[in-house]
C-alpha cells in the first residue's frame, strides 16, 4: 500500500511541477506527456534503489517528496537546455530561418531611423547599438522570441553573411521586474550583412543568467544555421529584419532554430 501511495504521489507531484512551469515559463504542454512521464519513471527507478538500501519509512518519503522529483526534473531540463540538436537547414536562398527556439511574443514595425525597443515581461530596452550599423536606415521588423528553460539555448545565424557587429553588454543582472532591468542586464548584439541586406540578432539574459557565450567574432563569415552563441538559462532573442521581408510566422507560434522559416527576402 505504501508503494502504491508513493507512486501516486510522485506522479501527481511531478505533474503539478510541470503545470507550474507551464504557467510560469510558458513551456509547451506536450512536456506533460513526454518529459513528465520520463521524470516519473526515473523517480521510480531511483525509488527502487532507495528501497533496496533503505526501508520505505517517513524519512524516505520526505526525501522523495522534497528532493527526488524536482531533482530529476532539473536533470531532464539540463539535458534539454544544453543539447545540440542535429538539425539540417532546408531553407531556400530567399528564406530566413529562426535564430532561436521559443515562442513568438511580438512582431513590430520600426520606422525609418527609429531606435528599436526590446520588451521582456513588460520592461523595455533601447537597442542603441544598431544606430551606426545602417540597419535602421530603412523601416524594419522587430521580432521577439521567448526561450523557455526547455528550449535549445544555442542561437544560429538566420542567413549567410558576414558579422559586422558583435557587441557584448555585461550588465548588472537585475531582476526583470525592475524598469531598468533590460537596459542593464547582460545582452549580446550581432549584425550580419549579406548581399540581400542586413539582419540584427539580440540575445538578452535575465537576472539568473551570468553568461552569454559568443562562438564567433566580428569579420567572420557565417553560413545559415551556424551556431554563433548561447545564452545560459532564461533568455530572449530579438531579430531585426528589413521591412521588405515577408514575415511567415505569427504571434505565440513556437519556432525552432535552423528549421522554422520566419521570413523571406522579397528584393
Amino acid at each position: 500500500m505504501k508503494i502504491l501511495l508513493t507512486i501516486l504521489f510522485i506522479s501527481v507531484y511531478s505533474t503539478l511541477l510541470y503545470i507550474y512551469l507551464h504557467k510560469k515559463t510558458h513551456i509547451r504542454l506536450n512536456y506533460l506527456y513526454k518529459d513528465n512521464i520520463i521524470n516519473v519513471l526515473l523517480c521510480l527507478i531511483c525509488l527502487y534503489f532507495i528501497i533496496t538500501k533503505l526501508s520505505l519509512n517517513v524519512f524516505t518519503l520526505i526525501i522523495v517528496m522534497f528532493g527526488l522529483v524536482p531533482l530529476m526534473l532539473i536533470f531532464i531540463s539540463a539535458l534539454r537546455f544544453y543539447r545540440i540538436p542535429l538539425r539540417r537547414v532546408k531553407a531556400a536562398n530567399d528564406e530566413i530561418v529562426s535564430p532561436a527556439d521559443g515562442n513568438v511574443i511580438y512582431i513590430k514595425k520600426i520606422d525609418n531611423g527609429e531606435i528599436p525597443i526590446s520588451i521582456k515581461n513588460g520592461k523595455i530596452a533601447s537597442l542603441t547599438e544598431f544606430v551606426n550599423t545602417g540597419i535602421l536606415d530603412t523601416p524594419c521588423w522587430l521580432i521577439g522570441i521567448n526561450m523557455t528553460p526547455f528550449d535549445v539555448h544555442r542561437n544560429c545565424s538566420p542567413i549567410d553573411g558576414k558579422i559586422i557587429l558583435n557587441k557584448h553588454y555585461y550588465g548588472n543582472f537585475l531582476s526583470l521586474k525592475k524598469v531598468e532591468a533590460l537596459i542593464q542586464n547582460e545582452r549580446n548584439t550581432i549584425v550580419i550583412s549579406s548581399k540581400k541586406g542586413k539582419i540584427g540578432v539580440v540575445q538578452t539574459a535575465s537576472r539568473l543568467v551570468r553568461r552569454i557565450v559568443s562562438f564567433k567574432n566580428e569579420g567572420e563569415l557565417l553560413r545559415q544555421g551556424d551556431w554563433f552563441g548561447m545564452i545560459k538559462f532564461g533568455s530572449q532573442v530579438d531579430i531585426i529584419l528589413p521591412i521588405s521581408c515577408e514575415i511567415n510566422i505569427k504571434l505565440k507560434q513556437q519556432v525552432y532554430a535552423k528549421n522554422t522559416i520566419i521570413a523571406k527576402w522579397l528584393n
